[in-house]
């Protein structure tokens, strides 16, 4: 047999085999059993949650924050944060988001250590009636190495906020921590709930 009449033979049959092939999943679908049969082979525990029963909210802060040092001089910061929630159906929440320094930092002294751009933050807490009861957590901070100057960090690992559960809430908080050197941390900070 010449090589395109074996050519042409072979082309045939894998053509046949494909239309074959095509009939029968047409036919017999891949799943033998009915949409209200249960395949024997997959366990019989109940599945877990989903993410359509989950709430979620986005969540923003801005907090202005100065850090007096008891050697004399002081540093101020301005952060804004966006973020994320999810509340489960238990009623804990979980989230984060980052911190994003704003310009007009600054410290009235030289200093050799250079300033946090970025935080990673965790956010935690629970449902509590109507209301989130919320605490925020440092997570990590970018550039590697950098130090948060301004004291933002300071007085966000202390505050608890609770805000009412609905779009457009917020809640705000002012703090000011003096330490046993002598160092004074102090902030203004607003959270508000979004969609």
């Amino acid at each position: 047999m010449r090589g395109w009449k074996k050519t042409l033979l072979w082309a045939a049959i894998l053509l046949a085999c494909a239309g074959v092939g095509a009939t029968v999943a047409y036919t017999f679908p891949p799943n033998p059993f009915q949409p209200d049969v249960r395949d024997p082979g997959l366990p019989s525990e109940s599945p877990s949650p989903s993410s359509a029963d989950l709430v979620r909210w986005s969540i923003t802060m801005s907090s202005r924050t100065s850090h007096t040092y008891h050697v004399g001089g002081s540093c101020s910061s301005d952060w804004r944060l966006r973020g994320e929630i999810t509340l489960t159906e238990s009623g804990r929440v979980e989230g984060g988001g980052v911190a994003r320094l704003q310009p007009g930092a600054r410290c009235d002294f030289p200093s050799a250590q250079v300033q946090a751009r970025r935080v990673v933050i965790s956010i935690a807490g629970r449902r509590d009636g109507h209301e989130l009861d919320l605490r925020f957590l440092q997570a990590g901070l970018k550039p590697l190495g950098s130090q948060d100057l301004g004291g933002f960090l300071e007085t966000l690992k202390t505050l608890r906020f609770s805000i009412p559960e609905r779009a457009g809430a917020d809640a705000s908080k002012r703090k000011r921590i003096e330490n046993p050197d002598g160092e004074i941390y102090a902030s203004v900070t607003r959270i508000r709930l979004g969609g």
